[in-house]
């Protein structure tokens, strides 16, 4: 079975320059794939809504994301912990393409040169 890092759409901010992950055991957020959890496949399938529900967060296979991470920016965040994933439309529609599954909401990732959604200028 493959592993699965839970991508955190509604906690990446358009002015952040890497995406947010969860972290294991669902304790928390960061930026760096090193402290990111790896949820089991059966894990994320038994609790779709809650990992992969599109609106909040979106579950995507860790051997997808892995080629995706880079070096931080020096002094950044965490103690220069990486790799991370920077926050890009291409860097996006690879996670988009790669959910586990179709989620209940449609995601909209924010990212500099995203078009703001009605929503979000309410």
């Amino acid at each position: 079975m493959s592993s699965y890092y839970v991508v955190s759409v509604n906690h990446t901010h358009r002015r952040h320059k890497y995406i947010t992950f969860w972290r294991p055991d669902d304790r928390g957020y960061c930026w760096a794939l090193s402290n990111a959890g790896k949820y089991a496949e059966a894990n994320i399938r038994a609790h779709l809504g809650y990992y992969n529900s599109g609106c909040s967060s979106i579950a995507v296979r860790c051997q997808i994301v892995d080629p995706l991470g880079v070096a931080p920016i020096p002094g950044h965040h965490d103690f220069d912990a990486g790799p991370v994933v920077e926050n890009t439309r291409a860097n996006w529609k690879v996670l988009l393409a790669n959910m586990v599954t179709q989620p209940q909401y449609k995601p909209h990732p924010l990212f500099k040169g995203a078009r703001r959604a009605e929503w979000e200028m309410a």
